[in-house]
């Protein structure tokens, strides 16, 4: 039967399957085996250009899961985020995407809403279902568990993004957290801030928080700028009067109250009494098409999730596919700094 009748039968009645190809190329299963995963040693080139042909007018699609069981390779790539509903996690896979679309490769992503358990049996899953590798955007508190499975012989490939392990155990790509810090604590020491407050959520073992954390007390200490940090919990209803009370301590002088990331600058905004003023200031780690709509203009330190992504995508590729065998390396990205009007005197 030709192309064109098939396509007919298997319009009307069903999808194509791969023995629909084969039917109308001429040849066995088998060959079309070969040709889908790329195997083209004892094809000659008029049987590759038939197969080519008929799968286009077919319309075939193979089923990437089933050949995953079959092949070496899958050229599927598993994505765990911490909490797919973070739009800073959207942008993440949105770069994860662009990479491996140019590479052919597709992506299976589960959400572990912020537990570790789920973590873990998201990977096993993602394992389960032959993908050739792995991109982990921790939850957080789970080092162990991570560090334990790329201890195992023979496992798959796997790129820490945004938040790592310490020591790290796999190659990581995280934004320059201390780089960016001492920056930003340097142009507001230039803008004449007095006292500045870091406001964030505990660090539940989350490395960005706490590297975060780390840099400021290290920029009082060496630089002798005077500030806090504040630890508020997610639903902390007195973080509005943990905030009035630390203004009003410091009524005399120029404060800054600096979040540790979009969400965190969603609450504070949320909680100060009145808009940021001469008299408080306000930044954070925060994309900045939505930090320069946010009340005034919200100077932000801008970490181009979307770079970070292909960046970590680009690390896993070319350990799965392209046969590279370094060492383990971890990429700090730097964050760009915007300024807005939430700083200005």
């Amino acid at each position: 039967m030709g192309a064109e009748a098939m396509a007919n039968k298997t319009a009307a009645n069903r999808k194509p399957s791969m023995g629909d190809v084969a039917e109308a190329v001429g040849v066995s299963k088998t060959t079309i085996s070969r040709y889908l995963h790329g195997e083209f040693g004892c094809m000659s080139p008029e049987t590759k250009a038939r197969i080519e042909a008929v799968i286009s007018e077919l319309g075939y699609r193979p089923n990437k899961m089933a050949q995953g069981l079959k092949a070496t390779v899958s050229h599927l790539v598993g994505v765990t985020i911490a909490d797919i509903g973070n739009p800073f996690s959207s942008l993440l896979l949105k770069g994860i995407q662009q990479e491996c679309r140019a590479r052919d490769v597709q992506l299976l992503v589960s959400d572990s809403n912020n537990q570790a358990s789920f973590e873990r049996a998201n990977i096993e899953s993602l394992l389960d279902a032959q993908v050739d590798g792995l991109i982990v955007n921790t939850v957080g508190n789970n080092d162990d568990w991570l560090s334990e499975y790329c201890a195992r012989r023979n496992h798959k490939p796997m790129v820490m993004l945004d938040r790592i392990a310490q020591p790290i155990v796999c190659d990581c790509v995280a934004t320059d957290n201390h780089g960016a810090v001492f920056e930003m604590l340097d142009y507001l020491v230039d803008r004449g801030f007095d006292y500045v407050v870091l406001v964030t959520r505990p660090s539940d073992g989350i490395s960005t928080r706490t590297m975060r954390r780390e840099a400021v007390e290290q920029y009082f200490l060496d630089r002798g700028l005077r500030g806090e940090v504040l630890v508020y919990r997610e639903d902390a209803a007195d973080l509005a009067d943990c905030l009035v009370s630390t203004i009003a301590a410091h009524g005399g002088e120029r404060i800054c109250l600096f979040a540790n990331n979009d969400e965190t600058m969603h609450d504070v905004l949320e909680a100060l009494p009145a808009s940021p003023d001469g008299h408080v200031g306000v930044c954070a780690f925060a994309n900045e098409r939505w930090a320069k709509y946010s009340g005034i203009g919200i100077t932000c330190l801008d970490q181009n999730p979307v770079e970070m992504g292909r960046a970590a995508a680009r690390v896993l590729l070319a350990r799965i596919y392209d046969g590279y065998d370094g060492p383990y390396e971890l990429k700090e990205m730097p964050a760009r700094l915007c300024a807005f009007a939430s700083t200005e005197a």
